[in-house]
């Protein structure tokens, strides 16, 4: 079947979708209008992180406000009957430059949207920096512990080693074997050398921790905006619009199924190939258009 005749076909029974849609979108639109409205509430906050490297572990400010610690303090503080998953899956973040964000709510209470978009924005201002600082500090706790064991591990098996072989040879240094002279110079600068790494480490970590307090201080996060509802008309919009295109699509597949059941012969090049015969002539549908001028004529 060629697009011509797909064309011809749905051509004749437009009116399908089309009525389809109409009805749809009158009964879509009034039950919109009769629904209750869902307010959306709104509020920003600025979030700002300085002095971090690209590498470093850090929490983005999304990531704090749509967290379950977050979601957990506002339940309690809010009194709110739902899940923390809930509420997460709820709360929309965005970003309009690189440290400002909003923070939205959709709910059919107008002043609950506002209250839990208010709390949600504080909230999250109020952890972000102490999220931040707990991430930094616990990862750099368990590097250094781990370092810790392992120098003063290599400083007590050196000393260990080195008693070991003075109380066995007490007099080595007199010794007139070099081979035992030799023995106790090594155990002694290995000593000296996992003494003074292990004074090295104390010392960097020291640095370290200063530097930890001091970019744990470069979070900051504050509320310039508070959340005020409105009527949120857009998802009546989407939801007439969505009803409008299955209306279309359920109106061209009924096209096409009444085409598939019907048994009527419309086209001359269809009756030549049902009777074995040539067409001799058409009688065209008559119309008042085309029986004006034979009314006209017969006077």
């Amino acid at each position: 079947m060629e697009l011509r005749e797909y064309w011809r076909i749905f051509k004749r029974r437009a009116w399908i979708p089309m009525l389809l849609v109409v009805v749809t979108v009158l009964t879509a639109g009034g039950l919109a209008l009769l629904s209750k409205p869902e307010y959306k509430a709104t509020a920003t906050v600025t979030a700002k992180s300085q002095g971090t490297s690209s590498t470093s572990q850090v929490l983005s400010f999304p990531e704090v406000a749509t967290s379950n610690t977050v979601a957990l303090a506002v339940i309690k503080k809010l009194n709110l009957n739902e899940t923390v998953d809930h509420l997460t899956q709820r709360v929309k973040v965005s970003s309009g430059r690189s440290d400002l964000y909003t923070i939205s709510i959709t709910d059919p209470d107008g002043q609950q949207a506002a209250g839990i978009a208010n709390a949600v924005s504080q909230e999250a201002a109020a952890q972000y920096p102490t999220l931040n600082a707990s991430v930094g500090s616990t990862v750099f706790d368990q590097d250094v512990q781990a370092a810790r064991i392992d120098f003063q591990k290599r400083y007590e098996d050196t000393v260990k080693a080195l008693v070991t072989f003075q109380r066995q040879h007490p007099n080595a240094a007199q010794s007139g074997d070099v081979n035992l002279v030799a023995q106790a110079s090594s155990l002694a600068l290995q000593e000296q050398a996992a003494a003074t790494a292990y004074t090295d480490f104390e010392t960097q970590t020291t640095n370290s921790s200063v530097s930890q307090l001091s970019q744990a201080t470069s979070f900051g996060a504050a509320v310039v905006d508070q959340a005020v509802a409105k009527p949120d008309t857009s998802a009546r919009y989407l939801k007439v619009a969505y009803a409008a295109a299955l209306a279309l699509v359920i109106g061209i597949g009924l096209i096409f199924l009444l085409e598939y059941m019907d048994n009527a012969v419309r086209e001359p090049e269809a009756v030549e190939e049902l009777i074995g015969s040539p067409v001799v002539g058409i009688i065209p549908r008559a119309t008042s258009r085309t029986l004006r001028p034979a009314r006209g004529g017969a006077a």
